[in-house]
């Protein structure tokens, strides 16, 4: 992992070549998989959408009296050539969803799946770029991708409201790859490509990793620091758009309250602005039978729930070990204990817990075993 980040991350596209039927089975399993997933998504139709190149469908086209998807029409349109893109399947199928939020544990970056399944001998996107770094998983069948190097999109570039389909005549000549069944490929965001079907369908994973940028750090540092200083909250004047004069007195307000990012507390603030995003992001565990917190001693052997970003945060009066959308309060002196449990990754015994007497450990494990952040595990 750790070379991946330092020699290929951001920098050029990298193919890992498996062709091994049946490696992603775990995702999307089965010549089923395909029906199974437009099960999912037939009360969903804003999450799908048809392409054949230049020709885009919405899944509401596809919508029928009762607000669910006409399967048949898509299944037609499909037999005509056209790619179904099904978005956020992370948000759908559990399996994706902890691939998901593993990746999102590791990298502390959100992510984004979308499913691609392209009829044989079709092609569903013309040549376009992603404004994010991306993993593409080939689940079943094969595609050749054509990838453009040397003509990578800047960021300042990829502008929300910009096309990001680029004219096949304003580009060299790509260099080709296969990806089969099992094969990863890794594009830069910005690297132009597209990709083409053989005699048989194909079914591919698009996993967007959406990388924070600094100008969101910036975003998150200024909200923070409108908690602590009110300069940042100030109004701005009447006629600031059109009068010339009070256009100069709003550069000299925005020159005084840029100076709480002199404060070394700013940065700690949009950083856990940002960390506030990924922690409501993950999914609740399931919850802990009460059973598993009878019991409960020095001895026990836990595990914290995996894949699932946790923090500590300071709260007035204590501290707060926060996960999904709960949270678990416990007193100052529990900081060490709660910092411990949520960058832990490996089991320990509650009586490994620092700082704590036995029976704050045990009152700690029972809570966080309830909440379902913590498993009870045997020796076995």
């Amino acid at each position: 992992m750790q070379t991946f980040l330092d020699e290929i991350w951001g920098v050029t596209q990298y193919h890992i070549k498996r062709s091994c039927e049946g490696y992603f089975d775990s995702l999307l399993e089965g010549s089923s998989a395909v029906e199974e997933l437009l099960e999912r998504y037939r009360r969903y139709p804003s999450a799908l959408r048809l392409v054949r190149q230049q020709d885009k469908k919405r899944g509401d086209s596809y919508q029928l009296g009762d607000g669910s998807l006409d399967l048949l029409h898509i299944r037609n349109d499909f037999a005509d050539g056209y790619t179904i893109v099904c978005e956020g399947v992370e948000q759908y199928v559990r399996p994706i969803a902890l691939l998901s939020q593993s990746i999102e544990v590791e990298l502390n970056f959100p992510i984004q799946v979308n499913a691609y399944i392209t009829p044989p001998e079709s092609q569903g996107l013309v040549p376009h770029y992603d404004a994010h770094d991306v993993l593409i998983l080939q689940i079943r069948g094969s595609k050749t991708w054509h990838i453009y190097d040397g003509v990578d999109l800047l960021p300042r570039e990829m502008r929300p409201e910009k096309n990001k389909a680029i004219a096949p005549d304003s580009l060299p000549p790509p260099s080709d790859l296969r990806l089969e069944a099992g094969d990863v490929l890794y594009l830069p965001r910005g690297r132009i490509h597209e990709a083409e079907t053989h005699s048989e369908s194909s079914v591919h994973l698009t996993v967007g990793i959406h990388a924070p940028t600094l100008m969101m750090l910036a975003i998150g540092t200024l909200y923070s620091q409108s908690f602590q200083d009110d300069r940042w909250n100030a109004l701005l004047p009447s006629r600031h758009l059109d009068d010339a004069d009070v256009r100069t007195t709003v550069g000299a307000l925005m020159r005084e309250a840029a100076q709480t990012l002199e404060d070394p507390n700013a940065l700690a603030g949009g950083l856990d602005t940002l960390a506030d995003v990924l922690v409501r992001r993950g999914k609740c565990p399931p919850i802990g039978p009460i059973s598993h917190s009878a019991d409960v001693d020095g001895q026990t052997l836990v595990q914290k729930y995996q894949p699932l970003y946790s923090r500590v945060k300071s709260v007035d009066g204590g501290v707060s070990l926060q996960f999904a959308t709960l949270s678990v309060g416990a007193g100052l002196d529990h900081e060490t204990a709660m910092k411990f449990i949520s960058k832990s990754t490996e089991p320990f015994r509650v009586c490994d817990l620092p700082d704590l007497s036995t029976q704050q450990q045990i009152e700690l494990v029972r809570s966080l075993i309830v909440s379902g952040f913590l498993i009870r595990l045997t020796d076995d």
